[in-house]
């Protein structure tokens, strides 16, 4: 390894240490994106429709990700009926784009071992 290939790792593995390895399952990454991406939020039915995921797998996952500070169950009212809303916090925003840097850390080691 060259001393490039060495600056490449120190940044995966210091990117690897500042992520919360609760937040990194592929569950977790794909409903805080969703979350990012709907910003007015997403009801539960709409969560698991989109990820095609049972009640307990998806509860479990809020839950978890709720109690890391990352999304928030806030109640809404529309048209005469009561919903929840699931809303990313920017804990949550936070938490995702450090994922998002630690990813393309790795996809940059992968380009770079693979044009060898």
């Amino acid at each position: 390894m060259n001393k490039k290939d060495d600056n490449l790792i120190k940044k995966i593995i210091e990117g690897y240490n500042k992520i919360n390895s609760d937040s990194f399952t592929l569950t977790r990454i794909v409903i805080l994106s969703l979350l990012t991406y709907f910003r007015d939020g997403l009801q539960f039915r709409e969560l698991k429709n989109l990820l095609k995921i049972s009640d307990g797998k998806l509860i479990s996952n809020i839950n978890k990700l709720n109690k890391m500070g990352y999304l928030i169950k806030e109640k809404i009212t529309l048209d005469n009926k009561n919903l929840d809303i699931y809303i990313i916090t920017e804990n949550g925003k936070h938490e995702l784009e450090k994922i998002k840097e630690f990813n393309n850390r790795i996809n940059e080691m992968l380009v770079e071992f693979n044009e060898r």
